[in-house]
């Protein structure tokens, strides 16, 4: 039964819970409202004029021009100008109106049945103007300019359309994955339409649920967009630089597909810890997904046949990442958790043709909800030995 012995245990997760993230107003940039190269970004414009998937790569890019794709950024400023902006049938502006809507659930109280109803019918109304926003002509004239100058041609091949907040970078943000990113979007006018989908994406309710119990000042949230060059990876993965099981700094952790996206999606991956000293490569779990996804020509992700291949990595793929691990720290700025402390990188890649492709690194933060429950870790610290015991399976359950 729940009790006051219960309560002390779990008081600092609940505490934890009460994080509340504050938007940096005087960091944000909202005069920048051209089309950014990927080339021109870097780790200090996160949160001042895109979102960090898209500074980090760009400073990634900088020091590792080979391995990440062409990109160009549209800005927050211009998702301000263009979606914001707009007149709203109430009176001024959408974001004048987003603002007074604000301030009126703000009068609700928590509890009231009312503000649940409220709060949704604001929600809904935002998302569908956003995602009906149809870009200015000034603004398909510029894309398309950037496009060509990026890309070599006003419509590629395929972009992904990834999007990106300024409270991403924030100190007790968890939201990750909380907006959209769209697949190998081919042709202008479905670029259009996606960049518009993208835009409206921390509006889902989802989204916007999470933020109302985290966030203040909430009509301060900005999308950015990262339109990044379709790569057919071979193969695709995640990778952390240190043993996510014991802590260790000296091993990564690695899991791996074929196709695009593997193991980003909880698909059966196979699964490695790999050490950087050469030392033999532990395999907790091989790769038994049935298909893999590659860019369509269309447009969108297909689905094929995997190979059935015993490995997925090999060995000359681990030893370029074992090589870009070490150099990590001298040719990349400092990664940090929330409190400027050293932090492993969580990257995503890829390799095509056998050579090493960077999609996104960001720290990998553990959960310090679970990590601050003083009571689990002593729960976990008298299992420690329990690897040596012994159940009789036919004995009676003590």
């Amino acid at each position: 039964a729940w009790d006051e012995r219960w309560q002390a245990v779990f008081e600092d997760a609940d505490a934890a819970q009460g994080v509340r993230i504050d938007p940096d107003l005087d960091k944000l940039d909202l005069s920048v409202q051209r089309f950014v190269p990927l080339d021109e970004l870097r780790a200090s414009d996160s949160g001042r004029i895109v979102g960090p998937k898209a500074a980090k790569l760009g400073e990634l890019r900088a020091h590792y021009p080979p391995q990440v794709s062409r990109g160009v950024a549209i800005p927050y400023g211009l998702f301000r100008q263009e979606a914001l902006e707009q007149p709203h049938a109430g009176g001024g502006t959408v974001f004048d109106w987003m603002v007074r809507s604000y301030r009126d659930l703000e009068q609700v109280a928590a509890d009231d049945p009312a503000r649940a109803a409220k709060a949704e019918a604001f929600r809904a109304e935002l998302y569908d103007i956003i995602t009906s926003t149809t870009p200015s002509e000034g603004f398909q004239q510029a894309l398309r300019a950037a496009m060509k100058e990026t890309f070599g041609a006003a419509e590629p091949p395929g972009v992904f359309v990834r999007s990106d907040t300024n409270v991403e970078d924030l100190a007790g943000f968890t939201g990750a994955g909380l907006n959209l990113t769209l697949p190998n979007v081919v042709g202008f006018d479905a670029l259009l339409q996606s960049i518009a989908k993208v835009w409206a994406s921390p509006f889902t309710a989802r989204a916007f649920a999470w933020r109302q119990s985290h966030m203040t000042r909430p009509e301060h949230v900005y999308t950015s967009i990262l339109l990044l060059e379709s790569v057919a990876s071979d193969k695709s993965g995640v990778l952390v630089t240190q043993d996510i099981d014991t802590g260790n700094r000296e091993v990564l952790s690695v899991a791996v597909n074929e196709g695009l996206g593997g193991a980003v999606d909880g698909q059966a991956a196979e699964s490695l810890r790999i050490p950087l000293d050469g030392s033999p490569v532990r395999v907790l779990a091989t790769a038994t997904a049935p298909s893999r996804r590659v860019p369509d020509p269309a447009g969108a992700l297909q689905f094929l046949p995997s190979s059935g291949a015993d490995t997925v990595l090999q060995q000359a793929e681990i030893a370029q990442l074992i090589d870009f691990a070490k150099g990590l720290p001298q040719k990349f700025p400092a990664i940090t958790d929330d409190e400027g402390n050293p932090a492993p990188a969580d990257v995503e890649f890829g390799f095509l043709g056998g050579e090493l492709q960077l999609f996104q690194l960001r720290p990998f933060l553990e959960s310090k909800r679970v990590r601050g429950i003083g009571y689990l870790r002593g729960m976990e610290g008298r299992l420690a030995d329990t690897h040596q015991v012994t159940v009789d399976m036919k004995g009676v359950p003590q």
